[in-house]
């Protein structure tokens, strides 16, 4: 399969929010954040636009461990509620609901996801990618 290298890429957002169980809520807290960092009015995309035209997807980021001074690597699989492909809405939301946990790392914020070159059982592996 032919999956797209960069994805939700030139979006702003940060982890450190904390946990949002809403998906309404966590889109108002996303576009206020997003806005206050590009000082724009409009987000580049519509909430309900296909993001991702698949119906799985991994995703796997780096979450510092400090008993062992190192980095983990979780990973997860995400499902569209559809059973086809992610809306910017679900795949946001999924993202945040799964790397909430970065919320208190110095590199919690989000900076897209880059396609790793694998997939499994027709599921792509994207990698999380976070600065600080």
């Amino acid at each position: 399969m032919s999956y797209p290298k960069n994805l939700l890429k030139d979006l702003y957002w940060s982890f450190s929010i904390g946990a949002i169980t809403d998906e309404n809520d966590f889109i108002t807290e996303f576009e206020t954040y997003h806005k206050n960092i590009i000082l724009a009015k409009k987000m580049p995309f519509k909430w309900t636009d296909i993001a991702f035209d698949f119906p799985k997807i991994e995703i796997q980021y780096l979450k510092y461990n400090e008993e062992e001074e190192d980095y983990d690597e979780p990973d997860k699989i995400l499902e569209a509620n559809n059973g086809k492909n992610f809306s910017y809405k679900e795949l946001l939301f999924k993202i945040h609901q799964e790397c909430v946990s970065l919320e208190n790392d110095d590199r919690c914020y989000f900076e897209g996801l880059i396609y790793s070159g694998s997939e499994e059982d027709g599921v792509p592996t994207y990698f999380v990618v976070t600065g600080s």
